[in-house]
């Protein structure tokens, strides 16, 4: 009896450890080396992001530091994700904000889930939401906008429709139909009568507008005046990723602020 109770207290024991060491393995949502924010901005806004980490299991998380300590602004962000600790589950599940003071850099990196979440789309979405606040070195702004457009994103990957701006793009065009369509059937509706009233015959040559013999061509020839050239852009692809120095697959996005 006294064996079968030293097992169960040394299980959960090592239950406990455990779960310890997995609490210890997740780092600090915010990371401010550069003293950008001030004492109760980083506790707001670190609650802000654990509440993301924990509703959705997946990192979301900023790093600031006041030198980059890598080569660019992609590799750097890129291998602290990776050798400090950061992402959830086996996949290295997340997205981190990376923030340089010297030089004004800024890279978002993606990995695991994150590069369903956060695709090409989303992340031109996220980077021009977040970039005119860190222009304006408003780093709290940046970072809770950043905490809000990833909640969105999440929120919209959760629910097994990852953004994309050409959905957003359809419904714009679905609700201009609808506001347009009257206009256009009163159009038609207007040019239809206009026509009956219009007994003017179309003529295809100035023949009949000239007097006989009053204009002699000698010569003629056809000049070439312009062209119309039409550009379609082209489609993104979500396939922008990366191998890390640790080899692990990244995407993400980034530059100057």
């Amino acid at each position: 009896m006294k064996r079968k109770i030293s097992c169960l207290i040394l299980t959960v024991f090592a239950l406990m450890l455990t779960m310890t060491a997995s609490v210890a393995a997740v780092q600090p949502a915010i990371v401010d080396e550069a003293g950008y924010l001030t004492s109760s901005e980083l506790a707001s806004l670190t609650q802000r992001l654990d509440s993301l980490r924990s509703k959705y299991n997946f990192d979301v998380a900023v790093y600031i530091e006041d030198t980059m300590s890598g080569y660019d602004a992609e590799s750097t962000a890129d291998d602290i994700y990776d050798y400090e600790g950061y992402g959830m589950g086996q996949s290295y599940d997340g997205i981190m904000l990376y923030i340089s003071k010297n030089p004004r850099k800024y890279h978002f990196t993606t990995c695991g889930y994150g590069l369903t979440v956060f695709n090409s789309r989303g992340l031109d979405y996220l980077d021009g939401e977040v970039l005119p606040y860190l222009q304006d070195d408003e780093y709290a702004a940046a970072i809770e906008q950043y905490a809000e457009v990833s909640e969105q994103l999440l929120d919209m990957a959760a629910n097994g429709e990852p953004y994309n701006e050409k959905s957003g793009t359809s419904k714009l065009v679905a609700i201009a139909a609808v506001i347009l369509a009257p206009f256009g059937i009163a159009g038609i509706s207007t040019g239809s009568k206009s026509k009956k009233m219009n007994t003017a015959q179309k003529q295809d040559y100035a023949d009949s507008y000239m007097k006989q013999g009053s204009m002699n061509l000698a010569n003629s020839q056809d000049i070439f005046l312009y062209s119309v050239v039409n550009r379609t852009e082209k489609p993104k692809s979500d396939s922008g990723t990366h191998t890390s120095s640790s080899g692990r697959t990244h995407g993400g996005t980034g530059g100057s602020y």
